[in-house]
């Protein structure tokens, strides 16, 4: 990781082409390559590398690898690799990997090929309704999107 992008402040957008070290710092809106949050609080995540957050928490997450999450918690997560969740929790998993949730993870709904839930941890739907919901919430979707035009 490149040197800490933030710390100790409050910072209302970060962008940058490689990579972005925020340390017990608040911003509004992240975009890089790789993301690591140490004690830190953001917005919106948008990498096309990996995400790491420890002891700290963010908005939606937008990854084109894996996400890992220990000791907090995100929106909803959208990555392309594997996630991973220990002692945090997020809203939804949509993961083109596997989706490993470990001792103390909460997520509300997981969509990946591969679910791995350990003790501890809570799932409230799966993969088979998790695909359900979407497929309900795009054709919502759709249809609100058509009434528009």
């Amino acid at each position: 990781m490149d040197e800490p992008v933030a710390e100790r402040g409050v910072l209302k957008t970060v962008e940058a082409a490689g990579d972005v070290s925020v340390e017990r710092a608040l911003v509004g809106l992240i975009s890089a390559r790789d993301v690591s949050l140490e004690q830190a609080a953001a917005g919106p995540i948008a990498a096309s590398g990996t995400v790491t957050i420890t002891n700290g928490g963010c908005g939606p997450v937008m990854s084109g690898g894996d996400v890992s999450i220990t000791n907090g918690g995100c929106g909803p997560v959208v990555a392309r690799g594997d996630v991973s969740i220990h002692n945090g929790g997020t809203q939804s998993i949509l993961a083109a990997g596997g989706a490993n949730l470990g001792s103390g993870a909460f997520v509300g709904l997981v969509a990946s090929p591969k679910i791995t839930v350990q003790e501890g941890a809570k799932v409230l739907v799966g993969s088979p309704g998790a695909f359900a919901a979407g497929a309900a919430v795009g054709a919502l979707v759709t249809l609100v999107l058509r009434r528009r035009r």
